[in-house]
């Protein structure tokens, strides 16, 4: 066994042990390699053991089950290649035999041990990071209603590699028609600027971002505090 470098911590969960409930304890142990190992006990489902378990882990607080998953029959798991200074966040779920995917675990965060990589990308600027200011305000065309024309102004910064992509992103999605990237690897996207875009369809509430990524692949995602509700 790798020699560990940190104690063991324990989320304790509660509730009844059924499909509903959670797999119990979960817990985290960090070796000296940056490989984390994460622990639970047994939850028998309501229909009858769990032949599987499913584990995430993210760099982002919160069940992110689009981030990194690992899926075992086992009550642990190796998790490899982690980022040493970084802090993690872990949840487990119990799948049955017929599929069924129980409730995620309490999250459980977790402080990977040594000194954080060096990221170009990381702000205050580094040399190739992309810092974007909302400049304006929301300007809509019409009610507001799905379909209808709005736009975002911006100023968007990237000190030594050019931006190539830019877009506004509702609820962190993409609006496909406010896209705009570059048409060569030497080009730069024009700033500060306004990108227009159509309101998505409803019903639901968007909160709207400005999204750059530059030739040098780092991107910056500015929340602009507008949202427009669509009935």
């Amino acid at each position: 066994m790798r020699p560990l470098v940190c104690a063991l911590l324990v989320g304790l969960l509660g509730g009844a042990v059924s499909l509903e409930a959670a797999p119990s304890p979960l817990g985290v142990l960090a070796a000296a390699d940056g490989t984390v190992t994460a622990i639970w006990d047994p939850n028998p489902l309501s229909e009858g053991l769990p032949v599987s378990y499913r584990l995430y882990y993210s760099l982002i607080a919160g069940l992110d089950e689009t981030a990194g998953r690992i899926d075992t029959t086992s009550t642990s798991v190796a998790v490899p290649g982690l980022l040493s200074g970084r802090t993690y966040y872990f949840h487990v779920r119990a799948i049955s035999a017929s599929g069924l995917i129980g409730d995620a675990s309490p999250e459980v965060v977790f402080l990977v041990a040594g000194v954080p990589p060096v990221d170009p990308c990381a702000f205050p600027l580094g040399a190739t990071s992309v810092s974007i200011f909302v400049t304006g305000r929301l300007q809509k065309t019409g009610s507001g209603a799905a379909g209808s024309g709005a736009a975002i102004s911006f100023r968007a910064f990237s000190p030594n590699s050019p931006i190539t992509y830019l877009s506004i992103r509702a609820n962190g999605v993409d609006v496909p028609d406010s896209v705009a990237s570059a048409s060569g690897p030497g080009d730069k996207l024009a700033s500060p600027g306004a990108l227009w875009f159509s309101v998505p369809a409803g019903p639901a509430t968007y909160a709207f971002s400005v999204y750059a990524r530059n030739l040098a692949g780092c991107s910056r995602q500015q929340p602009t505090g507008f949202s427009i509700t669509v009935p």
